[in-house]
């Protein structure tokens, strides 16, 4: 039983510190702080969108103030069968050249992107939602990366806006602010893993068909790995969304751990079959051992009356902590009482059991191919 408790905690403690760690022995890429090009590449914008009147209108204003030449980029709304004014109100932007690829049903987003893909002829493709707010620069800034050859994809940062101060929005801003610090020892080395999927720009030429039930912002930038090419991270390009509320966000990670578990399966197989020992370790290691994390806190659980004193009496203290904070942060918070520091604990635990979830999901083979926006 000891060895289990050993395997539990080395398993989470690889998954958050040692992977992180470990990325400090690659070698930095070159300091890239490229130059704007001669002649911009052409750009199109893919914003995908489900029922989302109300942040739609908001989102194509903002594409409207992008910096970037208007006779190199594209934007097109791809609705996935809206059923509420998403498609007139993309309509309703056509004379400021925006365009709609409007599907009748269901689809799901990346069956959508399957379809839109093979038609465009731009040189890049950005990945965009309908609820996410980018900078005015940020295009450029993912675009002058592409003048080097060897640069296949470009992932910019995204941000969390928590204007309701929903405890829960302050519990994302927490992990993406230790997931940002990832990132950037990932793309600081031209090895990232995966992309937000409100903003990463690609070669057009390198996109592959997606399995309909795999997340298209791991698959496509992996692959770019996988056939040689870096895959880099613009921290100045940035785009905002609104922190949503802890039940749409805890649905979310269930339907992340599902489909991500599947995704990051194929994908180690991808990259063992080429070669690519490295991209399957981090695939390991940043996501497929998070998604076990709460098989690795019921391990440690059960080899605590194993461990002699006085480390029983440690690991149950513990763990006694960890737990009592975050079943106070639950009723605190149920009480309408936000102590941030004691919710974060409950959070991060919620977010583990949502993993669970998902991953039950998947052994059920009960997934959808379609998502629901982030309202």
């Amino acid at each position: 039983m000891i060895a289990l408790l050993v395997l539990g905690a080395v398993a989470l403690l690889h998954a958050y510190v040692l992977y992180p760690l470990s990325l400090l022995l690659l070698r930095p890429g070159p300091r890239r702080d490229p130059a704007d090009p001669e002649i911009w590449p052409t750009i199109t914008l893919l914003v995908s969108a489900y029922n989302e009147e109300r942040t739609l209108r908001r989102k194509l204003e903002n594409v409207g103030r992008l910096d970037y030449p208007r006779d190199r980029l594209r934007t097109i709304v791809v609705s996935d069968g809206s059923t509420d004014a998403t498609e007139a109100i993309a309509r309703a932007f056509a004379p400021q050249g925006i365009e709609l690829r409007a599907f009748s049903g269901r689809q799901g987003k990346v069956a959508c992107l399957n379809q839109v893909l093979p038609s465009l002829t731009s040189e890049l493709v950005v990945m965009s939602d309908a609820n996410s707010m980018y900078e005015p620069a940020s295009l450029r800034r993912l675009a002058r990366h592409f003048g080097s050859a060897d640069v296949g994809c470009v992932c910019g940062e995204l941000l969390y806006d928590n204007p309701e101060r929903l405890a829960s929005g302050e519990g994302e801003r927490a992990y993406w602010g230790y997931e940002r610090g990832v990132k950037r020892l990932e793309g600081g080395r031209g090895v990232l893993l995966g992309a937000n999927g409100a903003i990463y720009a690609y070669q057009r030429a390198l996109f592959r068909p997606v399995d309909p039930r795999m997340f298209c912002d791991d698959v496509i930038p992996i692959r770019i790995r996988i056939a040689g090419f870096q895959v880099l991270y613009e921290p100045r390009a940035r785009c905002v969304e609104e922190a949503v509320g802890e039940e749409t966000e805890l649905r979310r990670r269930r339907r992340h751990a599902s489909f991500g578990m599947r995704s990051m399966a194929a994908m180690v197989r991808e990259a063992l079959a080429r070669g690519r020992v490295l991209v399957a370790y981090q695939a390991v290691s940043h996501r497929i051992l998070r998604w076990f994390g709460s098989l690795w806190l019921l391990l440690i659980l059960a080899g605590t009356p194993w461990l002699p004193p006085p480390w029983r009496a440690l690991a149950a203290g513990g763990q006694a902590l960890l737990y009592g904070a975050a079943a106070l942060g639950f009723f605190l918070d149920r009480m309408g009482l936000r102590l941030t520091l004691l919710y974060l604990p409950y959070y991060a635990l919620a977010l583990t059991a949502a993993g669970a979830a998902g991953l039950y999901n998947l052994l059920r083979d009960t997934d959808r191919s379609w998502w629901e926006p982030r309202q």
